[in-house]
C-alpha cells in the first residue's frame, strides 16, 4: 500500500481546487485501513476522509494523512421473491450503483440516480431527491473508528436520519471512516413521481417503468445542474431552510410568490427561489459565479477554496438581508 507525499487533490474534488494532502491513501480494505492508523499515529498525523470529492471545498493545503477507502465490491446478503438485501462497499460509485441495481430489476433508488460521489458518502448526507431520501433504502451502516480501529456496524435508526442530515455529519463528523452500506431493494417495481418536470413527463408519456424513471431523472438534473466534468462544481451549495409557520406567514405576506412545503417541524423554503429572486443567475465574484440556470449552484473557474467560500458568503450575506433566513451551505471545508 504506497503512502504519498505532497499529494495533490485537484481531480478528487468536483470543484477543480487546487489542493495539497500532506499525505495521501487509498486504502482497498480493513485492513489496509488498520495500517494506515498505525502509520498516522505513528507520525502523529490527524486523519481526513475523503469520499467522492463532491461536497468538499478543499483548503490549499490539507494538514496529515488524507484516506480515500477505495473498496468497491456490491454482494448479495440476502434474497427473497419480494426484496434483496445488499453489502455495498463505500467506494463504489452512486450513480454506477444505482444503475446496475436497475439492470439487476432492484428498485427503489432510481429517484437518485446521478447524484455525484460514492455510496460511503450517501449516509453521511442522507442523500435526497425529487421525493426519496436514502435511509428509506439503508439497513445499515458499517465503518470503522479512527481513533481506536475499532469497527461499527449501526442500524438505520441508529443513523440519526435527518433531511440532509445522520449522525456521521454532527456527533461522529471526522472519527469514523464507512466502509461499507447495506441496502434492501424491491424487486417490484416502485415508481414515485412526485416533482413538477417528472409528474409533467408522466402526463405526457404515462407512468414510467423504473428505468424509464432513472434516465428522466438524469435528463432533468443535466437540465439543471452543470457536469463537474466540464464546469466544476459541487452541486447544489444550500440546504433549503425549514422556517416555522408563523414565520412563512410572515413572509408570505411579503414575497406572495414564494413556495413552501409543510414539513412536521415547519415549512421548507426553496434556497434556490430566494437566490434568483436577488438576481444572482449568472452574477460571478471573481472566479466564481452562480450558475446561470440554477441558482442553488456555485461554479469554479480557476478559483481557490477560500475565492467558493467568499462568493457563498456575500450570497448568504443578501438572502439574510433580505428574507431574515440564514442558508446553510452543504459542502463542508477540507482543510
Amino acid at each position: 500500500m504506497n503512502v504519498f507525499r505532497q499529494y495533490s487533490l485537484l481531480t478528487l474534488n468536483t470543484l477543480a481546487i487546487e489542493s495539497t494532502a500532506e499525505y495521501f491513501v487509498q486504502p482497498e480494505s480493513e485492513i489496509d485501513i488498520q495500517e494506515c492508523l498505525q502509520f498516522a499515529k505513528s507520525n502523529n498525523l490527524p486523519i481526513k476522509v475523503l469520499g467522492g470529492g463532491s461536497n468538499v471545498v478543499m483548503s490549499d493545503q490539507v494538514s496529515g494523512l488524507v484516506l480515500q477507502f477505495s473498496g468497491s465490491a456490491c454482494d448479495v446478503l440476502h434474497e427473497t421473491e419480494e426484496s434483496v438485501s445488499l453489502k455495498v462497499e463505500a467506494g463504489y460509485s452512486w450513480h454506477e450503483f444505482v444503475m446496475f441495481c436497475l439492470s439487476q430489476n432492484w428498485f427503489g433508488l432510481e429517484n437518485l440516480a446521478y447524484i455525484p460521489g460514492n455510496v460511503g458518502a450517501a449516509p453521511v448526507q442522507n442523500i435526497g431527491a425529487y421525493g426519496v431520501e436514502v435511509k428509506e433504502r439503508i439497513t445499515a451502516v458499517n465503518g470503522v473508528y479512527l481513533d481506536s480501529g475499532q469497527v461499527f456496524s449501526f442500524t438505520a435508526d441508529e443513523c440519526d436520519f435527518a433531511y440532509r442530515e445522520s449522525r456521521f455529519k454532527q456527533a461522529l463528523n471526522g472519527k469514523v471512516l464507512i466502509t461499507s452500506v447495506e441496502f434492501r431493494l424491491s424487486k417490484a417495481p416502485q415508481v414515485q413521481v412526485s416533482y413538477a418536470p417528472l409528474n409533467k413527463m408522466a402526463e405526457e408519456k404515462g407512468m414510467p417503468t423504473p428505468g424509464e424513471l432513472a434516465q428522466w431523472v438524469i435528463q432533468v438534473r443535466q437540465s439543471k445542474l452543470p457536469d463537474p466534468k466540464t464546469l466544476p462544481n459541487a452541486g447544489s451549495f444550500f440546504k433549503n431552510p425549514v422556517v416555522t409557520e408563523a414565520e412563512f406567514k410572515s413572509l408570505i405576506e411579503r414575497f406572495p410568490k414564494m413556495p413552501g412545503y409543510p414539513q412536521s417541524n415547519g415549512v421548507k423554503l426553496a434556497a434556490g427561489w430566494l437566490i434568483d429572486q436577488l438576481g444572482f443567475k449568472g452574477r460571478a465574484f471573481g472566479p466564481v459565479a452562480v450558475h446561470e440556470l440554477q441558482a442553488l449552484v456555485l461554479v469554479n473557474r480557476g478559483g481557490a477554496g477560500e475565492d467558493v467560500l467568499s462568493a457563498a458568503r456575500q450570497v448568504r450575506q443578501a438572502v439574510l438581508e433580505c428574507y431574515g433566513v440564514d442558508l446553510e451551505q452543504e459542502p463542508r471545508l477540507f482543510s
